[in-house]
């Protein structure tokens, strides 16, 4: 199952919509910004080094950045 890790306050919401779109099933692996920067936490940044979000995960593939998660996903999912 696809895990999508949710920076709260990101640009997660348009990978989790195409998913909806798309049916794809998934999950949602929500993460709170540092109060006091606005940065994200250490368990993000296991997922991805610079703490950045969207991020995916689909098993053992690990995709990062809006444009390349959209792409992945039509890709690998897309009905025709």
């Amino acid at each position: 199952m696809i895990v999508v890790h949710h920076l709260l306050v990101s640009q997660s919401e348009r990978v989790i919509w195409l998913l909806e779109e798309l049916e794809i099933p998934y999950r949602i692996q929500p993460y709170q910004r540092d109060r006091k920067t606005q940065l994200a936490p250490p368990e993000l940044k296991q997922v991805h080094p610079l703490g950045k979000s969207p991020v995916i995960t689909d098993g053992e593939i690990t995709v990062a950045e809006s444009g390349a998660i959209i792409e992945y996903l039509l890709w690998n999912y897309a009905r025709d």
